[in-house]
């Protein structure tokens, strides 16, 4: 059953014009899309769309909240291989965070742990909380990986990095899809 357009979420309409944008983007712009793009938003944003187009098989695409205060983007790359999103924190220190969306990832000694994102799994691995954290948090589900890599100061609490990793959310690719289809065009991403 369809979902009228009327009542389609926020976060799945702006990320169906932001699809559409991205079908564009990608035929006009090429393979890679590096250094000029924001942050996977929630909100409106060409970049998730971008993402999900890098990830085809993945059954989740992720995008992100506004960020905690002292967090910016450093750097986007979207590629065939997928999505890396580089963070600096002025509390945190420079490429503090990387965010990465793949189609695999190899968790490792990674310990599973109660999901906070509905169809995926996740796995975290401690290397250090001090002086400086130094840790992964993967989710792995049907087709797909979201993982972070976190490498703070030494003079960093661990807190910023729940605060940031809280700001991950997903939307699944039949929901998107159906809203691109719906909204603008019938193609899947």
């Amino acid at each position: 059953m369809r979902t009228p357009t009327a009542v389609m979420s926020p976060t799945i309409r702006r990320l169906a014009v932001a699809g559409s944008m991205a079908v564009l983007a990608v035929i006009v712009g090429g393979c890679s899309v590096e250094d000029t793009l924001p942050m996977p938003s929630c909100t409106e944003d060409v970049t998730a769309s971008l993402g999900a187009q890098s990830v085809p098989t993945a059954k989740l695409v992720p995008c992100l909240d506004p960020l905690p205060e002292g967090w910016n983007v450093d750097k986007v790359r979207v590629d065939q291989d997928g999505m890396e999103v580089r963070f600096d924190s002025d509390r945190a220190g420079d490429d503090a965070a990387v965010f990465h969306y793949t189609a695999t990832c190899d968790v490792g000694d990674a310990i599973s742990r109660p999901s906070d994102q509905l169809g995926a799994d996740r796995f975290e691995h401690i290397e250090r909380i001090t002086p400086g954290l130094r840790a992964q948090r993967y989710y792995v589900f049907d087709g797909g990986c979201i993982w972070w890599e976190f490498d703070f100061d030494a003079d960093a609490t661990a807190a910023l990095a729940i605060d940031l990793g809280d700001r991950l959310q997903t939307v699944s690719r039949n929901e998107l899809n159906e809203s691109i289809r719906e909204t603008f065009i019938d193609v899947e991403l």
